[in-house]
C-alpha cells in the first residue's frame, strides 16, 4: 500500500532531522565540555548550519503523527490527501532551506577548515553507529531530496485511485502543491549548480577576478585555437550569460584572463571558406576581435549556436529595459562609422601576399603591417599615418591610408591642421622607405579573393605544377571565370581562366598516390589543369560548380 510507504518514508526522514537537529547539537555540547567549557563552534556559526532544522523537524513530526493516525484507522478513513492539502503551505519551509543550501554547506565547510576541534567532533560523530559511517553532508542533503520524493510517492498513490473518487481529486490538488514546491526546488538547485560553476571558474583564474555576480549564468566552455599573425595559439573560452572570457591555459588547471568581452554589440559569424578553414569562427566585439579555429565542424557549429543564442537573449533582455546604448548596437556590415569604435578582425599574414591597397607584393624587406582600424594587411608606405581609435581608449595607432582619410581627414573641418599633420609625417620621409609604385595589373584580375558577390564557389585547392609537385592556391569561381590567387585575402588575382568550353571531370582512380575522388581535371584542346581537393565531398562540390560554369545558360 502506497499510503503506508509514504508513512514509513516520513518516519525515516524525521529520524534524519533528529540526527541533525538534536543528536549533532548534543555531540557538539559534549565536545565543548571536553574542551574545558570552551565552545567548539560559535553559536552564530552553528545557527547558520542548523538554523532551519527546528521548524522542519516540528512540521514533519506533526505530519508523521497525522499519517500514523490515518494508517491505524485506514479501515474507517482510507485517505491521506487531505493531510497534504491542510499542511501544504508549510512545505514552503523546504524552499527556504533549499534556497540557503549553498550558504549552509559553505558555512559548514568554513567551520571545518578553520576549527580543528569542531572537525574532530564531526569526524567522531560521522564514524558513530548513529551516523552509520556516513558524512554529515549526506544527511544535510536529505531535506533537498524530500520534496521530489513526496511528488513521486503521491504520483504512485494517485495511480491506485478511482478517477471519479473524491480522494483522486484531492490527491491531484495535493500533487499540484507539491509539484510547485518541487519545481521551485529544482530551479534553486540549478541556480546552486550555476553558482558552484562560476565559483570554480573564478578560483581557476590567476589573480583576483570577480566572476560571480547576481543573475550571471554559465553557458559553455572549451578550448579553441586563436588565429594569430604567424602561429595559431590555444585559448580557453568561458561563455557566460553576459560576457565571454578569453583566457590562456596554464597548468595545472589555471587560466590567465586576457579579455572580458561584453556580449553587448558582439557579432559572431562562421567563415564561408572551404576546406579546413570551414571550422573558423569570427568574433567581433567592442573591445577585441579575432578569428578562432575549432577542431571540427561540429564543434564550430556548437560554439556558433551557443554564442548566437546567448547574444540574442542578452540583447533582448537589455532592450526590454531600454538599457542598450547607441554605441553598443550592432553596426551594419561595411558601415564606415564602425571604424575605430570596434576592434577589427586582423587578417592573418599567411592569407595575404600583397598590399591590400597598392597591391605591391611582400618580400623579406617589404614587410606586412596591420591597420588597427580595419584589420587589413598593407605595406609600410600605405600605413604611415596614425589616428585616434575609440576602442583603444582614444589612443593613437597605425592605420592604413583609406582609414586615415575616413577617420581623420574627412572629419576635420580645419584644413590647416590636417595639412600640418601631413607635413609633419612627410618631414620624416628621409628616414622611411619610399612607397613602391603600384604594379600595373590587368583590370580583369582586379577581383578580390574574398569578394563573394556573384560567386558560386571559393576555397583552397592544390594545383599540379608538374608531376608530383603541387602548390596550394586560393580559387574563386565568379561569373563563369576561375580566378587564381596566392592567398585567400589577396585583392588581385594571379590569373583568370574563363571556364566556358572546358571539359570538367573527377578522376575516380588513384592519381600519383592520392585516393580516387580527390582530383579534378579541366581540359580544353591541349590545355589541361589538374587540381586536388582535401576531401571527396569538397571535390564533388567544386566539380558541380565548374561544370555549371563551363556551360552556357
Amino acid at each position: 500500500m502506497v499510503a503506508k510507504e509514504i508513512k514509513d518514508s516520513e518516519k525515516v526522514f524525521v529520524n534524519v532531522l533528529k540526527l541533525l537537529n538534536v543528536d549533532l547539537r548534543q555531540v557538539i555540547d559534549e565536545g565543548s565540555k571536553k574542551n574545558g567549557g570552551k565552545p567548539v563552534i560559535e553559536k552564530a556559526a552553528l545557527d547558520q548550519i542548523v538554523g532551519h532544522l527546528p521548524h522542519l523537524q516540528m512540521f514533519n513530526e506533526c505530519l508523521l503523527t497525522d499519517l500514523e493516525t490515518r494508517i491505524r484507522n485506514w479501515s474507517t478513513t482510507p485517505k491521506i490527501a487531505d493531510i497534504f492539502l491542510t499542511k501544504g503551505h508549510f512545505l514552503k519551509l523546504y524552499s527556504t532551506y533549499i534556497l540557503d543550501f549553498e550558504r549552509i554547506t559553505a558555512a559548514f565547510d568554513d567551520a571545518c577548515n578553520k576549527n580543528p576541534v569542531f572537525t574532530q567532533v564531526v569526524k567522531e560523530f560521522e564514524m558513530s553507529e548513529r551516523c552509520r559511517s556516513l558524512a554529515i553532508k549526506h544527511y544535510m542533503l536529505k531535506p533537498v531530496q524530500r520534496i521530489p520524493q513526496y511528488k513521486m510517492l503521491l504520483t504512485d498513490y494517485l495511480k491506485q485511485l478511482d478517477a471519479d473518487s473524491e480522494e483522486f481529486e484531492k490527491t491531484t490538488d495535493a500533487l499540484a502543491i507539491v509539484s510547485e514546491v518541487a519545481n521551485h526546488a529544482n530551479e534553486s538547485m540549478r541556480q546552486g549548480d550555476n553558482f558552484e560553476k562560476l565559483l570554480a571558474i573564478q578560483h581557476s583564474m590567476i589573480g583576483s577576478q570577480e566572476i560571480v555576480k547576481p543573475g550571471r549564468r554559465f553557458i559553455k566552455e572549451g578550448e579553441l585555437l586563436k588565429m594569430s599573425r604567424r602561429v595559431n595559439q590555444p585559448r580557453k573560452f568561458f561563455l557566460l550569460s553576459d560576457i565571454l572570457l578569453h583566457t590562456t591555459p596554464f597548468p595545472p588547471g589555471q587560466y590567465k584572463l586576457n579579455n572580458v568581452l561584453s556580449l553587448a554589440g558582439m557579432k559572431v559569424r562562421q567563415s564561408s571558406q572551404e576546406s579546413q578553414d570551414s571550422n573558423e569562427l569570427e568574433i567581433i566585439s567592442i573591445q577585441r576581435s579575432f578569428t578562432l579555429l575549432a577542431t571540427s565542424k561540429e564543434e564550430c557549429e556548437a560554439w556558433y549556436n551557443a554564442l548566437t543564442k546567448t547574444i540574442n537573449e542578452y540583447e533582448n533582455k537589455k532592450s526590454s529595459f531600454d538599457l542598450i546604448k547607441p554605441e553598443h548596437k550592432g553596426l551594419a556590415e561595411g558601415d564606415t562609422s564602425s571604424l575605430g569604435r570596434k576592434a577589427p578582425l586582423w587578417i592573418p599574414d599567411s592569407r595575404v601576399t600583397m598590399c591590400m591597397i597598392c597591391t605591391s607584393e611582400f618580400t623579406m624587406t617589404w614587410r606586412r603591417h596591420h591597420c588597427r582600424a580595419c584589420g587589413k594587411v598593407t605595406c609600410g608606405s600605405c600605413s604611415k599615418n596614425k589616428a585616434t581609435l575609440m576602442y583603444l581608449s582614444d589612443k593613437e595607432a597605425r592605420v592604413c591610408d583609406n582609414c586615415y582619410e575616413t577617420l581623420v581627414v574627412s572629419q576635420r573641418k580645419d584644413g590647416e591642421e590636417v595639412k600640418e599633420r601631413t607635413n609633419k609625417k612627410s618631414s620624416k620621409g628621409n628616414k622611411t622607405k619610399r612607397r613602391k609604385s603600384n604594379i600595373n595589373r590587368s583590370s580583369a584580375l582586379k577581383v578580390s579573393a574574398r569578394d563573394e558577390s556573384n560567386s558560386s564557389m571559393g576555397g583552397y585547392l592544390w594545383l599540379r605544377v608538374r608531376k608530383k609537385d603541387w602548390k596550394r592556391m586560393w580559387y574563386r569561381i565568379k561569373e563563369k571565370v576561375l580566378y587564381t590567387y596566392k592567398a585567400s585575402e589577396d585583392v588581385v588575382a594571379l590569373s583568370s581562366t574563363p571556364l566556358l568550353g572546358y571539359a570538367v571531370c573527377v578522376i575516380n582512380e588513384t592519381f600519383e598516390g592520392y585516393e580516387s575522388g580527390l582530383i579534378l581535371q579541366l581540359t580544353q584542346g591541349r590545355m589541361k589543369i589538374i587540381l586536388r581537393s582535401e576531401t571527396p565531398e569538397a571535390c564533388a562540390r567544386w566539380n558541380e560548380a565548374m561544370v555549371e560554369a563551363s556551360c552556357l545558360d
